[in-house]
């Protein structure tokens, strides 16, 4: 740290617990991160291990019928369908400084004022590291940067688990042609096609099993959306309805039902939540060409990506918990500066036995109209 009595008082273990929890709560994916298997986002720790990737095991579901009454089972085992996901990780760094004179200048610590914005930063690392995993092509390229062969390509190996708009015929094995079947009329995100995209993640081969199962029984998804796309599902006549005429009338009043208040909207056992971020960038007023893809539709409209999201969609491994760092070279004392250091690594899972196939292992990929 800059200085002995910065970190006076101050445990440093716990500094790393809750810096770690702090910058993942605040990148908004935190309720869907999770050490189990169950989570939409898979998180490994794997603090101890040598080596730059981490092997995933994935085993699909059994498809055999087994045996019945006296039939012998010998013979009639079913072999395990096994496949894998490597998952390289990184060491993440950022800092900020500080001279002797701004330091004089006030009167609260350093650490202090440096602390909140270095979350800052981790937390909107994480968030758009995110967000740019639901989009990636088969070979782990993002979508932006991806040639049309290689869109090509990862819109054939998941035919089973896309939505062009409100039919599954507006699918083409040309990605570029299926977004042109993308219009402005009947292909934005409402209820029904939000039920629509549900159906293809049951009967998609491999299924993508669902994020929750509820006490009787119910499966929940999670579809992330683009905001313009969660502005036409907020617009939908059964949407409205729904939350209108069928949803429990709260203690909270208006504060609590969607119809007055900003939040998650729910139908058909599927979590609707919007990411703002799927439209603008990082960085600057631009939009976000891995979600945001404009004039690509019907009319050259522009068309919002969304990501019907069940188990294991991505796989994150945290490599080193959140440390924090100091400047070594102080200009003879006078600019400190302090920072953090972590290693993590985050990819889309895929379904990968070594064939190629590479189908996305959570994730239904919805593309609706962002006009």
């Amino acid at each position: 740290m800059a200085n002995t009595a910065t970190l006076s008082g101050l445990d440093l273990t716990k500094w790393r617990k809750d810096f770690i929890n702090e910058y993942v709560r605040d990148s908004g994916f935190k309720p869907y991160m999770g050490t189990s298997e169950m989570d939409i986002i898979h998180v490994v720790n794997d603090l101890q291990t040598d080596g730059v990737t981490i092997r995933i095991p994935l085993l699909a579901r059994l498809k055999g019928g087994g045996v019945e009454g006296d039939t012998l089972l010998s013979g009639q085992e079913e072999m395990l369908d096994q496949y894998y996901q490597d998952l390289t990780w990184k060491f993440r760094r950022h800092a900020v400084a500080a001279t002797k004179n701004q330091k004089k200048r006030s009167a609260v610590d350093f650490m202090a004022q440096a602390r909140p914005r270095l979350k800052e930063w981790s937390s909107e690392l994480i968030k758009f590291l995110v967000i740019d995993a639901f989009h990636k092509m088969s070979d782990g390229t993002n979508f932006a940067d991806a040639s049309a062969g290689t869109r090509n390509t990862w819109v054939v190996n998941n035919s089973d688990r896309v939505l062009f708009g409100n039919a599954i015929a507006n699918y083409s094995a040309t990605h570029l042609t299926a977004l042109g079947n993308v219009d402005s009329t009947n292909d934005k995100l409402t209820a029904a096609n939000g039920s629509l995209a549900k159906f293809i993640a049951r009967q998609a081969d491999p299924h993508i099993r669902p994020f929750k199962t509820g006490a009787q029984g119910r499966e929940f998804y999670v579809m992330f959306c683009h905001p313009l796309c969660f502005r036409d599902l907020k617009a939908d006549t059964t949407m409205v309805s729904a939350n209108r005429d069928a949803r429990a009338r709260e203690g909270g009043g208006m504060d609590s039902n969607p119809i007055f208040q900003d939040g998650d909207l729910i139908y058909d056992g599927i979590i609707f939540r919007e990411i703002p971020e799927f439209y603008t960038n990082r960085t600057g007023t631009g939009r976000n060409t891995n979600t945001h893809l404009a004039g690509v539709g019907a009319s050259s409209i522009d068309v919002g990506v969304n990501f019907l999201c069940g188990t294991q969609a991505l796989g994150y491994v945290n490599k080193q918990a959140a440390i924090p760092t100091k400047k070594n070279e102080d200009d003879y004392g006078f600019v400190d500066g302090v920072g953090i250091e972590f290693a993590m690594g985050l990819d889309k899972l895929r379904w990968n036995n070594g064939s190629g196939t590479n189908k996305d292992l959570g994730i239904v990929t919805c593309y609706f109209s962002a006009a």
